[in-house]
Protein backbone atom coordinates (compact mmCIF):
# COMPACT_ATOMS: atom_id res chain seq x y z
CA UNK A 1 0.00 0.00 0.00
CA UNK A 2 3.32 2.49 0.34
CA UNK A 3 4.06 1.95 -2.86
CA UNK A 4 1.05 2.40 -4.40
CA UNK A 5 0.29 5.65 -1.82
CA UNK A 6 4.19 6.85 -3.43
CA UNK A 7 3.11 5.92 -7.38
CA UNK A 8 -0.59 7.48 -6.49
CA UNK A 9 1.21 11.11 -4.69
CA UNK A 10 -1.06 10.10 -1.73
CA UNK A 11 -0.49 10.13 1.99
CA UNK A 12 -0.82 6.34 3.12
CA UNK A 13 -3.57 7.19 4.90
CA UNK A 14 -5.88 9.17 2.43
CA UNK A 15 -4.66 6.23 0.22
CA UNK A 16 -6.04 4.15 2.66
CA UNK A 17 -9.44 5.60 2.58
CA UNK A 18 -9.89 5.74 -1.35
CA UNK A 19 -9.17 2.41 -1.37
CA UNK A 20 -12.11 1.79 0.85
CA UNK A 21 -14.77 3.80 -0.77
CA UNK A 22 -13.56 2.33 -4.21
CA UNK A 23 -14.06 -1.06 -2.67
CA UNK A 24 -17.18 -0.39 -1.06
CA UNK A 25 -18.26 0.42 -4.39
CA UNK A 26 -17.31 -2.71 -6.32
CA UNK A 27 -14.46 -0.93 -8.10
CA UNK A 28 -11.90 -2.76 -6.19
CA UNK A 29 -11.14 -5.83 -4.36
CA UNK A 30 -8.68 -6.35 -0.92
CA UNK A 31 -6.58 -9.38 -1.17
CA UNK A 32 -3.61 -10.30 0.90
CA UNK A 33 -1.21 -9.15 -1.99
CA UNK A 34 -2.57 -5.62 -2.54
CA UNK A 35 -5.57 -4.44 -4.08
CA UNK A 36 -6.91 -5.21 -7.85
CA UNK A 37 -9.82 -4.55 -10.20
CA UNK A 38 -13.26 -6.22 -9.08
CA UNK A 39 -13.91 -8.52 -11.93
CA UNK A 40 -17.34 -6.64 -12.20
CA UNK A 41 -15.70 -3.57 -13.06
CA UNK A 42 -12.69 -5.08 -15.29
CA UNK A 43 -15.90 -6.13 -17.11
CA UNK A 44 -17.02 -3.32 -17.88
CA UNK A 45 -13.84 -1.23 -19.04
CA UNK A 46 -14.47 -1.74 -22.69
CA UNK A 47 -17.12 1.07 -22.24
CA UNK A 48 -14.82 3.24 -20.82
CA UNK A 49 -16.21 6.50 -23.06
CA UNK A 50 -19.92 5.33 -22.11
CA UNK A 51 -18.64 5.50 -18.18
CA UNK A 52 -17.18 8.77 -18.77
CA UNK A 53 -19.19 10.86 -21.05
CA UNK A 54 -22.44 9.13 -18.80
CA UNK A 55 -20.54 10.43 -15.43
CA UNK A 56 -19.98 14.08 -17.15
CA UNK A 57 -23.51 14.08 -18.01
CA UNK A 58 -24.67 13.30 -14.63
CA UNK A 59 -22.89 15.71 -13.18
CA UNK A 60 -25.47 18.87 -14.51
CA UNK A 61 -28.34 17.08 -15.03
CA UNK A 62 -28.01 15.87 -11.02
CA UNK A 63 -27.19 19.71 -10.35
CA UNK A 64 -30.19 20.98 -12.50
CA UNK A 65 -31.95 18.27 -10.53
CA UNK A 66 -30.66 19.37 -6.90
CA UNK A 67 -31.42 22.86 -7.33
CA UNK A 68 -34.51 23.09 -10.01
CA UNK A 69 -36.43 19.92 -8.47
CA UNK A 70 -39.38 22.02 -7.75
CA UNK A 71 -39.27 23.75 -11.12
CA UNK A 72 -38.85 20.10 -12.44
CA UNK A 73 -42.21 18.37 -10.76
CA UNK A 74 -44.34 21.83 -10.91
CA UNK A 75 -43.22 24.09 -13.81
CA UNK A 76 -41.50 21.87 -16.62
CA UNK A 77 -40.88 25.31 -19.25
CA UNK A 78 -38.98 26.70 -16.11
CA UNK A 79 -36.73 24.15 -15.14
CA UNK A 80 -36.19 23.67 -19.05
CA UNK A 81 -35.25 27.81 -19.19
CA UNK A 82 -32.94 27.27 -16.17
CA UNK A 83 -31.55 24.08 -15.92
CA UNK A 84 -27.59 23.41 -17.71
CA UNK A 85 -29.28 20.43 -19.35
CA UNK A 86 -31.40 22.21 -21.66
CA UNK A 87 -29.06 24.96 -21.81
CA UNK A 88 -26.91 22.53 -23.89
CA UNK A 89 -29.07 20.97 -26.36
CA UNK A 90 -29.59 24.40 -28.18
CA UNK A 91 -30.71 23.37 -31.82
CA UNK A 92 -30.79 27.41 -32.95
CA UNK A 93 -27.17 26.88 -32.82
CA UNK A 94 -27.09 24.83 -35.02
CA UNK A 95 -28.25 26.19 -38.25
CA UNK A 96 -25.04 28.36 -38.78
CA UNK A 97 -21.04 27.07 -39.31
CA UNK A 98 -19.27 29.19 -36.68
CA UNK A 99 -16.57 28.31 -34.44
CA UNK A 100 -18.96 28.95 -31.77
CA UNK A 101 -22.13 27.10 -33.14
CA UNK A 102 -19.48 24.07 -33.63
CA UNK A 103 -17.83 24.11 -29.87
CA UNK A 104 -21.11 24.34 -28.63
CA UNK A 105 -22.68 21.39 -30.42
CA UNK A 106 -20.11 19.53 -30.33
CA UNK A 107 -20.41 18.82 -26.25
CA UNK A 108 -24.08 17.46 -26.53
CA UNK A 109 -23.34 15.38 -30.11
CA UNK A 110 -20.37 13.74 -28.45
CA UNK A 111 -22.64 12.61 -25.93
CA UNK A 112 -25.55 11.43 -28.04
CA UNK A 113 -22.54 9.72 -30.37
CA UNK A 114 -21.47 7.75 -27.38
CA UNK A 115 -24.88 6.75 -26.44
CA UNK A 116 -25.49 5.52 -30.24
CA UNK A 117 -22.64 3.60 -30.25
CA UNK A 118 -23.81 1.32 -27.70
CA UNK A 119 -27.77 2.12 -28.18
CA UNK A 120 -27.54 0.96 -32.32
CA UNK A 121 -26.75 -2.87 -31.92
CA UNK A 122 -29.88 -3.89 -29.64
CA UNK A 123 -31.79 -2.37 -32.39
CA UNK A 124 -30.14 -3.42 -35.14
CA UNK A 125 -30.22 -6.95 -33.86
CA UNK A 126 -33.57 -7.28 -34.55
CA UNK A 127 -33.59 -5.44 -37.94
CA UNK A 128 -33.18 -7.66 -41.48
CA UNK A 129 -30.99 -5.18 -43.00
CA UNK A 130 -30.75 -7.63 -46.36
CA UNK A 131 -34.25 -6.31 -47.86
CA UNK A 132 -32.95 -2.78 -47.95
CA UNK A 133 -30.76 -0.86 -50.28
CA UNK A 134 -31.23 2.77 -49.16
CA UNK A 135 -31.51 4.20 -45.76
CA UNK A 136 -32.79 7.33 -44.89
CA UNK A 137 -31.93 8.03 -41.00
CA UNK A 138 -34.14 10.92 -40.35
CA UNK A 139 -31.90 13.19 -37.48
CA UNK A 140 -29.49 10.63 -37.60
CA UNK A 141 -27.18 13.26 -35.77
CA UNK A 142 -23.80 12.42 -36.46
CA UNK A 143 -24.04 9.38 -38.75
CA UNK A 144 -23.08 6.62 -35.98
CA UNK A 145 -26.52 4.77 -36.01
CA UNK A 146 -26.41 4.81 -39.84
CA UNK A 147 -22.52 3.70 -39.63
CA UNK A 148 -23.86 0.81 -37.42
CA UNK A 149 -26.52 -0.24 -40.36
CA UNK A 150 -24.05 0.35 -43.06
CA UNK A 151 -21.12 -2.00 -41.27
CA UNK A 152 -23.51 -4.91 -40.88
CA UNK A 153 -24.50 -4.94 -44.40
CA UNK A 154 -22.11 -3.60 -46.96
CA UNK A 155 -25.02 -3.66 -49.53
CA UNK A 156 -26.31 -0.58 -48.09
CA UNK A 157 -26.05 3.18 -48.08
CA UNK A 158 -27.15 5.67 -46.39
CA UNK A 159 -28.21 9.03 -46.17
CA UNK A 160 -28.44 11.13 -42.75
CA UNK A 161 -30.87 14.44 -42.31
CA UNK A 162 -30.37 16.69 -39.42
CA UNK A 163 -28.77 20.34 -39.21
CA UNK A 164 -26.29 22.12 -40.95
CA UNK A 165 -24.07 22.25 -37.74
CA UNK A 166 -24.94 18.78 -36.57
CA UNK A 167 -24.11 17.68 -39.99
CA UNK A 168 -20.56 19.03 -40.31
CA UNK A 169 -19.94 17.40 -37.07
CA UNK A 170 -21.18 14.07 -38.47
CA UNK A 171 -18.64 14.28 -41.68
CA UNK A 172 -16.13 14.49 -38.83
CA UNK A 173 -17.23 11.70 -36.75
CA UNK A 174 -17.31 9.17 -39.92
CA UNK A 175 -14.06 10.25 -41.68
CA UNK A 176 -12.18 7.45 -41.77
CA UNK A 177 -14.18 5.29 -41.44
CA UNK A 178 -15.19 2.36 -44.16
CA UNK A 179 -18.68 2.55 -43.86
CA UNK A 180 -18.28 6.98 -43.89
CA UNK A 181 -17.79 6.23 -47.88
CA UNK A 182 -21.05 5.01 -48.15
CA UNK A 183 -22.89 7.83 -45.39
CA UNK A 184 -23.97 11.09 -47.02
CA UNK A 185 -25.46 14.01 -44.93
CA UNK A 186 -28.17 16.00 -46.01
CA UNK A 187 -28.48 19.32 -43.85
CA UNK A 188 -31.83 20.73 -43.31
CA UNK A 189 -34.41 21.44 -41.01
CA UNK A 190 -36.34 18.16 -41.35
CA UNK A 191 -39.54 19.72 -40.03
CA UNK A 192 -39.82 22.42 -42.81
CA UNK A 193 -37.40 21.21 -45.56
CA UNK A 194 -37.64 18.91 -48.78
CA UNK A 195 -36.66 15.59 -47.58
CA UNK A 196 -34.38 13.03 -50.03
CA UNK A 197 -36.50 10.62 -51.77
CA UNK A 198 -35.27 7.21 -53.01
CA UNK A 199 -35.12 5.37 -50.16
CA UNK A 200 -36.37 1.80 -48.73
CA UNK A 201 -35.40 1.96 -45.44
CA UNK A 202 -36.55 4.97 -42.67
CA UNK A 203 -34.88 4.90 -39.76
CA UNK A 204 -35.91 7.15 -36.47
CA UNK A 205 -33.52 7.03 -33.46
CA UNK A 206 -34.03 8.51 -30.35
CA UNK A 207 -35.61 11.80 -31.96
CA UNK A 208 -39.11 12.05 -32.07
CA UNK A 209 -39.13 12.21 -27.91
CA UNK A 210 -37.67 15.54 -28.72
CA UNK A 211 -40.69 17.19 -30.25
CA UNK A 212 -44.39 17.71 -28.93
CA UNK A 213 -47.04 15.18 -29.56
CA UNK A 214 -48.15 17.37 -32.89
CA UNK A 215 -44.21 18.18 -33.92
CA UNK A 216 -43.82 14.30 -33.78
CA UNK A 217 -47.52 13.32 -35.90
CA UNK A 218 -46.29 16.19 -38.53
CA UNK A 219 -42.85 14.45 -38.52
CA UNK A 220 -43.51 10.86 -39.17
CA UNK A 221 -46.66 11.95 -41.76
CA UNK A 222 -43.58 13.52 -44.21
CA UNK A 223 -41.83 11.01 -43.33
CA UNK A 224 -43.98 8.94 -44.81
CA UNK A 225 -44.58 10.76 -47.54
CA UNK A 226 -40.93 10.40 -49.04
CA UNK A 227 -40.56 6.66 -48.03
CA UNK A 228 -40.53 4.04 -51.59
CA UNK A 229 -43.83 2.32 -51.71
CA UNK A 230 -43.31 -1.25 -49.83
CA UNK A 231 -40.70 0.53 -47.72
CA UNK A 232 -40.19 0.05 -43.92
CA UNK A 233 -40.37 2.89 -41.26
CA UNK A 234 -38.36 1.93 -37.91
CA UNK A 235 -38.68 4.23 -34.89
CA UNK A 236 -36.52 3.27 -32.25
CA UNK A 237 -36.96 5.53 -29.21
CA UNK A 238 -37.11 5.90 -25.73
CA UNK A 239 -40.35 4.38 -23.68
CA UNK A 240 -41.62 6.04 -20.84
CA UNK A 241 -39.24 5.11 -17.55
CA UNK A 242 -40.50 2.61 -14.27
CA UNK A 243 -41.63 4.69 -11.68
CA UNK A 244 -41.58 1.65 -9.23
CA UNK A 245 -39.00 -0.71 -7.88
CA UNK A 246 -36.07 1.57 -9.62
CA UNK A 247 -33.82 3.59 -7.44
CA UNK A 248 -33.09 7.24 -8.40
CA UNK A 249 -29.83 8.23 -7.90
CA UNK A 250 -27.28 10.02 -9.65
CA UNK A 251 -26.81 7.69 -12.56
CA UNK A 252 -30.51 7.88 -13.49
CA UNK A 253 -29.88 11.43 -13.43
CA UNK A 254 -29.54 12.14 -17.03
CA UNK A 255 -32.65 10.35 -18.35
CA UNK A 256 -34.72 11.55 -15.62
CA UNK A 257 -34.12 15.42 -16.50
CA UNK A 258 -35.54 14.23 -20.05
CA UNK A 259 -38.72 11.76 -18.51
CA UNK A 260 -41.30 13.79 -19.21
CA UNK A 261 -41.36 13.37 -22.75
CA UNK A 262 -40.58 10.06 -23.08
CA UNK A 263 -44.40 8.58 -24.46
CA UNK A 264 -45.80 5.43 -25.12
CA UNK A 265 -45.79 4.09 -28.73
CA UNK A 266 -49.47 5.13 -29.17
CA UNK A 267 -49.22 8.45 -31.10
CA UNK A 268 -46.54 6.54 -32.95
CA UNK A 269 -48.85 3.24 -34.07
CA UNK A 270 -51.53 5.95 -34.47
CA UNK A 271 -50.08 7.77 -37.04
CA UNK A 272 -48.57 4.76 -39.25
CA UNK A 273 -52.22 2.99 -38.99
CA UNK A 274 -53.30 6.67 -40.31
CA UNK A 275 -51.09 6.67 -43.15
CA UNK A 276 -52.45 2.95 -44.50
CA UNK A 277 -49.15 0.97 -42.78
CA UNK A 278 -49.32 -2.52 -42.78
CA UNK A 279 -47.39 -5.08 -40.37
CA UNK A 280 -47.27 -2.74 -38.14
CA UNK A 281 -45.33 -4.49 -34.65
CA UNK A 282 -44.31 -2.79 -31.47
CA UNK A 283 -42.39 -4.43 -28.80
CA UNK A 284 -39.81 -3.01 -25.62
CA UNK A 285 -36.00 -3.02 -26.00
CA UNK A 286 -34.93 -3.45 -22.50
CA UNK A 287 -31.48 -1.11 -22.19
CA UNK A 288 -30.46 1.33 -20.03
CA UNK A 289 -33.79 3.09 -20.26
CA UNK A 290 -37.03 0.85 -22.28
CA UNK A 291 -37.00 1.67 -25.91
CA UNK A 292 -39.72 0.83 -28.27
CA UNK A 293 -38.88 -0.55 -30.89
CA UNK A 294 -41.51 -0.18 -33.94
CA UNK A 295 -41.77 -1.09 -37.48
CA UNK A 296 -44.84 -0.56 -40.28
CA UNK A 297 -44.39 -1.43 -44.12
CA UNK A 298 -45.86 1.18 -46.46
CA UNK A 299 -48.53 0.26 -48.92
CA UNK A 300 -47.16 -0.61 -52.50
CA UNK A 301 -45.09 -3.71 -53.34
CA UNK A 302 -42.08 -4.56 -51.64
CA UNK A 303 -39.12 -2.84 -53.13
Amino acid sequence: MIALADRAGLPPERLAMLVGLLAASGVLEEQAEGVTLAADFRAVLPARDLIEAKLAFAAAAAEDLRTLFPAFVGDMPAFMGRSRTFELFRYDRCFDLTPENLAATRRWVSYTTCLTRYEAGPCLDRIDLTRHRRLLDLGGNSGEFAAHACARAPHLSATVVDLPVVCALGRENLAGRAEGARTAFHPCDMRRDALPTGHDLMTFKSVLHDWPPEEARALLIRAGAVLEPGGRLVIFERAPLPRRGRRADFASAPNLVFEPFFRPADLYREVLQGLGFSEITAGLVALETPFHLIEARKPGPRP
